[in-house]
């Protein structure tokens, strides 16, 4: 009985954080003091809405984008690409593995339903709608293989934060990615920045502004 109450424990934890109940049986990595502060921090928030700056580097390629963003628990989201490359495009997902979705210009009233996973609907580097969230952000650094260790991190923005790093264990099943960087802010407790690293080359930056808390965002309005 001890190990069912036990399992009990971590799936109320993991459903009051807005994170799947295979979160709960997964987790594996032991949490830092800041990361442990970011998982109560978010525990209390049901919605949030933000700015998204992204640097991302796929092969020969460089992509620079800035994403309107916004998510409600457990699992709804809306993305809206305001600057760079496809400018106009965007996609709601109200959880499962389809999005709908629309690209910019003459075409941004064409409304499809397609796969979380299409090319049209993912990031250069094939990250998905849900993988912008900080519920992703909470889930992936429990859930990967490795060890998670922290420092004090850089001032972001006139932010002081401290740099929670995760050493991935097998970077072939984490898009090559070796290390995880969240630079959590030392007073929301709540990422202000997150980096990727492929061996020493970094591959992804994902600087995190105007985060608004619990706008009252419903989910009808995904």
């Amino acid at each position: 009985m001890k190990s069912v109450a036990g399992f009990g424990l971590r799936l109320g934890a993991a459903l009051a954080l807005g994170l799947s109940p295979l979160c709960a049986a997964a987790a594996e990595n032991a949490p830092t003091p800041a990361f442990d502060a970011f998982q109560k921090a978010w525990s209390s928030i049901d919605n949030y809405h933000e700015t998204i700056v992204v640097h991302e580097i796929y092969q020969n390629k460089t992509q620079d984008r800035t994403y309107d963003y916004s998510f409600k628990k457990p699992s709804f989201a809306h993305i809206e690409v305001t600057a760079g490359p496809g400018r106009g495009s965007g996609a709601v997902w109200r959880g499962g593995d389809t999005v709908k979705g629309h690209q910019g210009g003459f075409l941004s009233m064409v409304r499809l339903n397609v796969s979380i996973n299409d090319g049209r609907a993912t990031s250069l580097r094939g990250d998905t709608i849900d993988v912008a969230s900080f519920a992703y952000e909470l889930r992936h650094f429990l859930e990967t293989p490795g060890t998670l260790s922290e420092d004090p991190g850089p001032t972001i923005e006139g932010v002081v934060t401290t740099a929670v790093t995760l050493a991935v264990a097998d970077p072939s099943k984490n898009k090559d990615v070796s290390k995880d960087v969240l630079d959590i802010s030392n007073e929301t407790h709540l990422p202000v920045r997150r980096e990727q690293y492929a061996g020493e080359t970094l591959v992804k930056t994902e600087t995190f502004r105007n985060v608004q808390l619990n706008p009252g965002l419903k989910s009808s309005d995904f």
